[in-house]
């Protein structure tokens, strides 16, 4: 069985989180699309925007919080949006930054390589 792509797994979220709303005072799927996520292209990942981030985290889903120094570097940023499976926000582009990630397999992964950036090495 094939696993399904992240622009699956991001028009499904989508579709979760625009449930969340009455139909009356509900985006266009489109216009949720930009609204909720960083990349809203066809390939782009599942990084959130503060809005995304904030409906979301009201959805009980489970977090996963890591500070990261430099987490921020455009090698890091563009790894994480080809790569990531899962919803995640970064709050704090500076040299110290927190990254919440809304699913337990990525999360797991950091803490078994015992940081970061041991983590995204994976990936380069």
């Amino acid at each position: 069985m094939q696993k399904p792509s992240i622009q699956n797994k991001k028009m499904v979220v989508t579709n979760e989180m625009l449930r969340a709303f009455s139909a009356k005072s509900r985006y266009d799927y489109r216009t949720a699309f930009i609204k909720w996520w960083i990349n809203s292209r066809k390939n782009g990942g599942l990084r959130l925007t503060n809005a995304g981030f904030k409906i979301l985290d009201k959805m009980n889903y489970n977090t996963y919080s890591f500070n990261v120094k430099q987490l921020t570097t455009t090698r890091n940023l563009i790894t994480m949006d080809k790569n990531f499976e899962c919803p995640y926000y970064i709050d704090g582009l500076g040299t110290e930054s927190k990254l919440v990630m809304f699913g337990s397999k990525e999360a797991t992964l950091i803490n078994l390589y015992g940081d970061f950036h041991t983590f995204i090495k994976v990936y380069h």
